[in-house]
């Protein structure tokens, strides 16, 4: 008997997905190289102006404004996607972003005083938000509108390793800019990447009915609450959105707070590390977030490769569990070094393998839970639901961002540390012992 060949599955002959790949890839190698740069940027402005002591509270300061509005806003994007089309409001806002960033670089060069140049970063990231908020869910609702059931799978795989790669370049070129090109040219760099992504976006065209309903407050809270209550009935789904809330609680402050602390305050005060006469302290940091980026990258063509699975419950215990262990090393590994215990050029070392098996990890619970979603959710409450799973799941990012600095400023690095550890291994235990998980 002959066994019937395996069809073959070309994803990037979909144009819709090409040009949504493309686009997409342009961008965000712009934004993570910005995001980078601006980072070191507050910590470096605001330590001039307010002392280094409450620099990191700035910084988390910018970050919980990002997060409050995005908290804020998402509903609203969720209910414009689920209405509007979802390519032009992904071009749209990407124009708006575009010229925003250009508009700020333009500002912050002409002005004279570190005190405008916050101001500025500030209301620049008041806009910046809104539009990710309107932007996020019809970006993460659209895959499942232009793609088949049959190319899923690989989509979604691609675009995780392609968000790994952007990660990769991104802070690579982050570093190399931030050290050695104005910060104008930076802005510059970030706001023609939107704008050419938003021209690609503009010919994404999928078959969409236009809703005549019109978009009031109380229509906004009312899809919300539905897109709420239809969630509430995959319990399985939810019972994941809930713990990400938690997890994102306690990884946050590591990764964006903790972490650019450490270089900017820590290893850029040491008077000899691991390649010194190579590498600058903004260096080391490129190097960490592309180790984790480089093994998302593995993963995600690993998981490619491979055929579908109805249930991945054990596969997401196993993968969260190697999550937990190298942020609870990490974590060890930092309160090693402020204790005077773990020398730096060790500290370098560590970090570069944790965030490595980190990225793996990470991977490997992203892809099937959002080929999971995207198959579970009816398609036509996609936008309101991806809406409130963003909420749910970020819903506490801005507060930890916030009390992540508010530690750092008012106790120590350490205790920081040591309270996200433990609160990792929590969430982590009860997801991997919990009943609901056998569901997914």
């Amino acid at each position: 008997m002959e066994s019937t060949p395996e069809k073959q599955i070309h994803v990037f002959q979909n144009r819709n997905f090409s040009l949504l790949f493309w686009g997409i890839l342009v961008s965000n190698v712009a934004h993570i190289l910005f995001s980078f740069a601006i980072s070191f940027h507050i910590l470096k402005t605001a330590a001039i102006i307010y002392g280094q002591g409450n620099a990191t509270l700035i910084q988390s300061g910018y970050l919980a404004l990002n997060g409050i509005i995005l908290l804020v806003l998402t509903p609203l994007g969720g209910v414009l996607a689920d209405k509007w089309n979802k390519a032009k409001i992904m071009y749209i806002t990407d124009f708006i972003r575009g010229f925003t960033i250009l508009g700020t670089g333009i500002f912050i060069i002409l002005n004279p005083t570190n005190l405008g140049d916050l101001i500025g970063l500030f209301v620049m990231n008041v806009i910046l938000s809104a539009n990710a908020g309107i932007f996020s869910p019809a970006s993460s609702s659209l895959l499942r509108f232009i793609v088949t059931d049959d190319e899923l799978m690989k989509a979604s795989s691609y675009l995780q390793g392609s968000t790994s790669f952007q990660s990769i370049v991104g802070v690579l070129l982050g570093g190399v800019f931030y050290a050695n090109v104005d910060m104008f040219w930076i802005f510059v760099i970030n706001g023609v990447a939107y704008l050419i992504s938003a021209i690609t976006e503009m010919f994404i065209h999928y078959e969409h009915k236009l809703s005549e309903d019109k978009i009031t407050i109380k229509r906004v809270v009312k899809d919300t609450r539905d897109g709420l209550k239809y969630l509430i009935t995959q319990k399985a789904v939810f019972f994941i959105i809930v713990m990400a809330l938690f997890l994102n609680f306690f990884f946050n402050p590591i990764f964006a707070v903790g972490l650019p602390n450490f270089i900017e305050f820590g290893l850029a005060t040491e008077p000899k590390y691991l390649l010194d006469n190579l590498i600058s302290p903004t260096g080391w940091m490129s190097i960490i977030d592309i180790a984790f980026s480089a093994a998302a990258i593995i993963m995600s063509l690993l998981l490619a490769a491979k055929p579908p699975k109805e249930k991945l419950g054990n596969d997401l215990k196993r993968a969260l569990f190697w999550c937990m262990i190298p942020v609870v090393v990490i974590s060890l590994n930092m309160i090693g070094y402020y204790q005077g215990i773990i020398p730096v050029n060790t500290v370098l070392i560590i970090m570069i393998i944790s965030m490595f098996g980190l990225g793996l990890s990470n991977v490997a619970i992203n892809v099937p839970l959002n080929v999971v979603i995207a198959k579970r959710i009816d398609r036509a409450m996609l936008g309101k639901v991806s809406s409130v799973m963003s909420v749910l799941s970020m819903g506490l990012i801005p507060f930890s961002a916030l009390l992540g600095g508010l530690v750092i400023a008012q106790l120590s690095a350490s205790i920081l540390y040591g309270i996200c550890a433990l609160g990792t291994i929590l969430v982590t235990s009860i997801f991997i012992f919990s009943k609901q998980t056998t569901e997914i």
